[in-house]
């Protein structure tokens, strides 16, 4: 009684009264009486009149009950009116009727029915089905289920229980076929035991249908599926398990180490450890290391790299150990990677496929080497935008094989050059050297090598830099979507060198794991077990989703940075660092992981000056020398036209020719108020020779200047010229985006010093080379240095007395504040 709601009780109490006044009021004759049973019961039946003529016949069947009791009233009232007399049958009629109306309250009350007193006794979900499945199989009567935990994920049904007895009794003796049979698994698929730390009142319930599939134990599921000949890990046993609980952004993971007999090393098929513990390798769950005869199998609540963490100068600075960060491991810790391998030298391999982050990875790469003081060198097979824009904060980058041959001619003179400098210190390549590292990159060496024309000679060079540049501080880092090193002749000895120190591989083509991944990788990652990256999270439908037609067509997240640090014998899953590089033009990232006062490092004044002699110091876009052994400044015995070798074209001989009369030039020019950047832009004749030329003309009366860097006619006043100068003369604005301030700096330095080399500028003004040689054009134009010719210094045309004015003019084309 107490659970029935106010209404219920209120309906109840009126069937009550109403059963009452039927004993007595019908044979009292009150027409009043009568006149209202007859109005309610008439009522009832006309509303259930209409009920009818709507059609309805859910609202009509919900109406028959809710009148039910008035029209069945009516009539008790009406055959007790008809009879004359008090007969004994009325009341025992009345009461019967109350009675029965009472009872059928659910009926005539279709709104409410009586509280499930079963159902909420247990938790709503999985917790509450498991807690009602064990009650209702009465496994241990007087026994309950506690800290209920589903151990995968909340699509598998895994889980383990506390089961708990009475106060002050034990848990009773309890069969596992009882406990298999009240869940319906296999009998293998549960277990009941201990809990370390308490008493015999409470014990553990595990059930495993998953991850114990056709064993009773997670032992005997391992010794079934993983370690038996030609399973995932063949001859390995479980050293220990652990469970370990969510953290921040990595989420809930269980963890078995294993490891096989000693003498012998762990071997792991990722795609073979899946399938035993249930998972698709597209998830990325699963995560396998080995470490020699020990293995790490973590598996995961769900994929622990969908995010990608940024990158800054503190992640890419070097550590007390000489390392840096690349991107965040699995577990959430920092994935490093040695600056130097084991061996000292600053070899490296970077592998994967177009749009799986390697342009990103190669960025921090460089980042980092800048951030540690290396110098570094960039190519590649063919030009790319976002590479470009890297070259941008490094010494030397562009592509093709012309670039590539003559970069590596220059580094292996390189190495006599800094034997001489070891000699003269007493010690080989170090932090104490007098002179930066160098590290060249060949991204997509295999086209690179491939080169009908100059791939031999690019193969040879980097065997020989890959051998012996150890000592010189000289490292080479392969890059491209897969690595072919059999040009090389030193490929044991290179892997060797390579291993311990940089290793990325990222995504590569058609890869299954294993075999595959060391084929891609030349050798480079040695006999490392790489797992399978799929482009996406969650990439495939099951077959059985397929069968039943449940098609999933969104795409899953990207995993573009997902990959392996390899480094010697071990691998780690990691996913890069994210940097912007973006590919509609937008500002990229760059700057804000490159050193923060922009500066770019470079060879030594020694050493550009020594390779400027050997002639191997200039934009390395000429076509080299056919033979080996000439001179590689020579002009005879030239290749074929350059289309045929590469992607770029020497440059074209600029003009040379002068004007005979410069005075004559620009009397003709000057027929109005001109500026002195107009006056250039009309007389070809160099800067020195025509503000010279404007002084003599001003001084003879010849011309008038009207203000500083201003000239007129000499017959036209000063006021009118300024009249009739329609508009200021607007800022000149940098080519390629050069800075303006940048190319005051060059021409002072220029000047100053009298000496219009392109390395000069480039190492004082700490800039890389090609920029250099676009101030030095910049220059050119405004007159101030003359055209390139070759490595050999450019002419400077101006004179140190008038370096003054000269800046004055480039600050006013440029629009920058004056110094004081």
């Amino acid at each position: 009684m107490s659970t029935l709601p106010t209404r219920a009780k209120a309906e109840m109490a009126a069937y009550g009264a109403s059963a009452a006044a039927l004993t007595y009021v019908p044979s009292m004759e009150l027409l009043p009486a009568h006149a209202a049973a007859a109005a309610i019961s008439g009522g009832c039946v006309w509303w259930l009149y209409r009920k009818v003529k709507t059609r309805d016949f859910r609202r009509t069947i919900r109406t028959a009950q809710r009148v039910l009791g008035p029209v069945t009233g009516g009539v008790v009232y009406a055959a007790a009116a008809i009879v004359p007399g008090h007969s004994w049958w009325e009341p025992v009629t009345a009461l019967a009727w109350g009675g029965l109306m009472s009872a059928a309250l659910p009926i005539t009350r279709s709104t409410w029915t009586p509280p499930d007193t079963t159902a909420a006794a247990y938790p709503p979900g999985f917790r509450g089905l498991v807690m009602q499945m064990w009650d209702t199989a009465e496994v241990a009567p007087g026994t309950w289920l506690e800290n209920i935990e589903q151990t995968i994920d909340t699509a598998h049904p895994d889980f383990t229980a506390h089961v708990v007895a009475p106060a002050g009794k034990p848990v009773p003796r309890i069969d596992l076929v009882d406990v298999a049979a009240c869940f319906g698994y296999p009998v293998g698929c549960v277990n009941l035991d201990a809990i370390p730390g308490t008493g015999p009142g409470r014990m553990r319930l595990t059930v495993a249908p998953t991850a114990r599939r056709g064993g009773g134990s997670i032992e005997e599921m391992w010794a079934a599926k993983v370690a038996r000949p030609g399973g995932a890990i063949p001859g390995s046993e479980i050293v220990r398990v652990e469970q370990l609980p969510a953290r921040g952004d990595l989420p809930a993971r269980g963890m078995i180490l294993a490891q096989v007999d000693a003498g012998e090393v762990a071997r792991i098929n990722h795609a073979q450890l899946c399938s035993a513990f249930g998972v698709e390798p597209e998830e990325l769950r699963l995560v396998a290391e080995s470490r020699g005869r020990e293995a790490l199998v973590t598996l995961y609540e769900s994929a622990p790299l969908k995010g990608a963490r940024r990158a800054t100068r503190e992640l890419l600075t070097l550590d007390a150990y000489g390392r840096y960060t690349i991107g965040t491991a699995h577990d959430g810790s920092d994935a490093k990677v040695h600056m130097q391998s084991a061996a000292g030298t600053l070899h490296g391999f970077l592998v994967g496929v177009t749009g799986s982050g390697k342009t990103v990875a190669l960025a921090l790469m460089c980042a980092a080497w800048a951030l540690a003081g290396l110098t570094n060198w960039v190519t590649s097979a063919r030009p790319d935008a976002q590479m470009s824009a890297v070259g941008r904060h490094i010494d030397r980058q562009s592509a093709g094989p012309v670039f590539t041959w003559w970069m590596l001619k220059a580094a292996i003179a390189l190495m006599d050059i800094r034997g001489t400098i070891n000699t003269e210190v007493g010690h080989d390549f170090s932090a104490h050297s007098p002179y930066p590292g160098l590290v060249l990159v060949l991204d997509e060496f295999n086209s690179l090598v491939g080169d009908e024309t100059l791939g031999d000679d690019i193969a040879h060079m980097t065997d020989v830099l890959a051998r012996e540049g150890r000592k010189f501080g000289i490292g080479i880092v392969f890059a491209g979507q897969s690595l072919n090193l059999s040009k090389l002749g030193g490929e044991a000895s290179l892997r060797d060198q390579v291993q311990g120190g940089i290793g990325v591989v990222l995504r590569i083509a058609a890869s299954s794991g294993g075999i595959a991944a060391r084929q891609a990788t030349g050798g480079l990652a040695g006999d490392v077990d790489l797992a399978d990256i799929p482009d996406r999270f969650n990439a495939s439908t099951s077959l059985m989703d397929r069968m039943h037609g449940i098609l999933d067509d969104a795409p899953g997240e990207t995993t573009q940075g997902v990959g392996h640090v390899v480094t010697g014998s071990a691998a780690t899953m990691m996913r890069t660092l994210y940097v912007h590089l973006p590919k509609d033009g937008s500002p990229d990232g760059l700057s804000d992981i490159f050193p923060a006062d922009g500066s770019i490092n470079c060879l030594t004044d020694r050493e550009i000056d020594a390779l400027t002699e050997l002639g191997l110091w200039h934009d390395w876009t000429m076509p080299p020398p056919t033979g080996k052994d000439g001179d590689s400044t020579g002009n005879s015995g030239m290749l074929p036209p350059p289309s045929t070798i590469g992607s770029f074209a020497p440059p074209s001989p600029p003009a040379t020719a002068r004007p005979k009369t410069v005075k004559e030039k620009i009397l003709a020019a000057v027929n109005r108020q001109m500026t002195a950047k107009e006056i250039r832009a009309q007389v070809d004749a160099a800067a020195g020779t025509i503000r010279n030329a404007l002084s003599d003309l001003v001084t003879e009366g010849r011309l008038h200047q009207v203000d500083h860097g201003v000239y007129a006619p000499a017959d036209q006043d000063a006021a009118t010229a300024v009249e009739q100068d329609g508009q200021a003369a607007q800022p000149a604005s940098a080519p390629d985006g050069v800075d303006g301030a940048l190319v005051v700096e060059a021409a002072s330095l220029v000047i100053s010093s009298q000496f219009g080399s392109q390395s000069m500028v480039q190492r004082k003004l700490r800039v890389g080379f090609a920029l250099a040689g676009r101030l030095l054009n910049v220059l050119e134009e405004r007159g101030i240095v003359g055209p390139a010719d070759g490595s050999k210094a450019r002419d400077v045309l101006v004179a140190p007395d008038v370096q003054d004015d000269v800046l004055r003019e480039l600050r006013a084309d440029f629009a920058l504040a004056a110094d004081d």
